[in-house]
This record gives C-alpha cells, structure tokens and sequence, in this order.
C-alpha cells in the first residue's frame, strides 16, 4: 500500500510538472508573440503603417503563434523585371497601409517583400510571378484562425485598386477596414475644365451651331455610331462588374484579354472598341466615301483599300475571340 500510494504521489507530481511546463512554454511563446507585435508596431510607426522586409523579417512577422494578421505584397520592383503590375499596385497598397496607420491599431500590419530582399523565400513558395499578395490570419485571440496557412489574393478577380483589397479584406476575411481614397485634385481641375470649357461652348457656340444640328444627319449619326460601338464592346459590363483594367499571366506578364467570354478587362474593352470603329469607317468609306469619287483610278484603289482594310480587322477580330476561346470556330486570315 505505502509503495502504490508513494507511486500514486509520484505520477501526480510528475504531471503537475509536465502541466508547469506546457504552461510555461505557452506562456512563453504568447510573450514572444507580443513581443513581435510590439516590434513590429514599432517598426511600422516609423515607416509610415508599411512595412519593408528582407527574409528574416518574412520568416520572423508569418512565423506563429501570431496574435496578429499580415498582408504580405510578394513583388518585384526593380526595373530590370520590368513588372509592370508591380510599379502600378505598390502605390495603392501603400496608401492602403498609410490610411490603417491612422488608427494605431496594431492588430494588422501591411508588409512588403521585393524580390531582390528575399529571392529565397520566393524559391521556397515556389513563385514564378509577381505581384502575389498573402494573407496571414491570427492564430491566437479573438481573430485566430484554425488554419494558419496563407490565404492569397486574386488580382485578376479582385483588382488592383487600394479598394479592391479593403474589400476583400472585409467581406472574404471577415477583416473590417475602411479605406477612403484622397481626394483626385487633378480629376477635380479636369472636370472643372471641362464643365467651364461645356459653358463656354454653350453661350458663345451653340447659337450659332443650332442651324447646323438641326439641319444635318452627321452630327446625330456620329453620336448615335460612337454609342453602339461603346456598348457593344461591353462598356456597361464593365460599369456594373467593376472589371479590372488588365490582368496578369504566368511570368508576370501583363493581360489585356481575359479568358473565356464571361470575363474580360477593361483595356479589352478599349482595343475592341477600336476595331468596331475601324470595322464601322471602313464599311462607311465603301458605302459612301468610294462611290463619290469621280477618278475612276482613285475608286478602284478606295476599293481595295478599304476592302483590305476591313476583311484585316475582321480578322483580327476573330483571332482575338480565338485567344478568349480557343473552341471560337471562326478564322479569316490569321
């Protein structure tokens, strides 16, 4: 009895030990976990909210347990990479990082790691391209996460605007942060221009145009053409999806076609609009232009030129379908 009962003692004291322990160690490491927020809290105060990495900083602000979230640009702005969605989203996710700094708040820190810091840490996530932006939720407090893996941000599908992150961050991530974008001084003085130069055209103009509105087809022609071709090139998609500009492809490579015909950019919009006009022109210049030429010389050489003209961008036109579906069944020349 006594040696069960000295066993009985010892195992106690032997797992009051292990539990001193554990404890100890989780204690441990939720001050270390502190004391890197306040380091980085530091860091990020003197940085203006945005934080510059190398790779150990990288390893050190992803490493866990984390009671804080990071977003972490991957990207290349050296001008030898030539990535031109770099040089565009770094200024946006800046301004991003700046208007969070305000709050000091310091359960989020906005990161950057460029290539030429960290060409191991882009070697070890296997990256062919930049930029690539990663999420990193908390592990531990009322935001932890129970999958401490990187969560990444789609470009393509979000957008590259300081908006488009604060709203992934808050819908997809269940992060509120609120973004208001400065004021476009510059937009404002166009738009003032614009307005006053309208004004302008009105008073002094406009009597003396109203003869030649009301007495031509062209005018109400011109508009009634440049509006079709805008809105069959997808303008309203655009407006009401909130499109991107462009996209970006493997290596990095900027993309002004989108794949498949439920998706497209809206550089897409402007290249296509353009071959509707030139398609449109060139079916004019046929119809009417060619046919009022009196030299029977220069009439033939309208009508292959024009001809050529317009079956070439037909062509064009189908190879670009063909691009944004490799099943499109059309071809003409390319």
């Amino acid at each position: 009895m006594i040696v069960a009962r000295n066993i009985c003692r010892a195992s106690m004291a032997l797992c009051f030990a292990l539990l001193l322990v554990l404890a100890t160690q989780v204690n441990t490491k939720a001050n270390a976990a502190q004391g890197r927020q306040a380091k980085f809290a530091s860091l990020a105060s003197k940085s203006g909210g945005h934080l510059n990495l190398d790779a150990a900083l990288y390893n050190e602000i992803t490493m866990a347990p984390r009671n804080y979230s990071v977003t972490t640009l991957m990207t290349a702005l050296a001008s030898q990479f030539g990535c031109e969605p770099c040089q565009k989203f770094q200024p946006e996710y800046e301004a991003l990082a700046r208007g969070w700094a305000k709050k000091r708040d310091n359960s989020h820190f906005f990161a950057t790691l460029d290539f030429t810091k960290g060409k191991e840490i882009f070697k070890q996530m296997s990256l062919q391209h930049a930029p690539a932006l990663l999420y990193f939720p908390p592990t531990t407090g009322p935001r932890a996460s129970s999958d401490p893996s990187p969560i990444t941000y789609d470009f393509n599908r979000a957008g590259f605007e300081a908006e488009d992150l604060a709203a992934w961050l808050t819908k997809d991530q269940d992060f509120p942060i609120e973004y208001v974008k400065p004021f476009a001084w510059w937009t404002f003085l166009t738009f003032a221009t614009g307005i006053c130069s309208a004004g302008a055209l009105v008073v002094f103009v406009a009597p003396k145009m109203g003869g030649l509105i009301s007495g031509t087809k062209l005018v109400w022609e011109l508009v009634t053409l440049g509006t079709v071709i805008v809105m069959c090139s997808g303008y309203m998609w655009n407006h009401i999806r909130g499109a991107p500009y462009n996209g970006i492809g493997s290596g990095g490579r900027i993309e002004y076609f989108a794949g498949g015909f439920q998706n497209q950019f809206v550089a897409e919009t402007h290249i296509v609009s353009s071959i509707y006009a030139l398609l449109a022109f060139s079916m004019i210049a046929l119809i009417i232009f060619v046919p009022n030429q009196r030299d029977p010389v220069r009439q033939r050489a309208g009508v292959y030129v024009w001809s050529v003209v317009f079956l070439g961008t037909f062509s064009l036109l189908f190879a670009i379908f063909r691009t944004k579906n490799p099943s499109y069944p059309f071809r003409l020349f390319l």
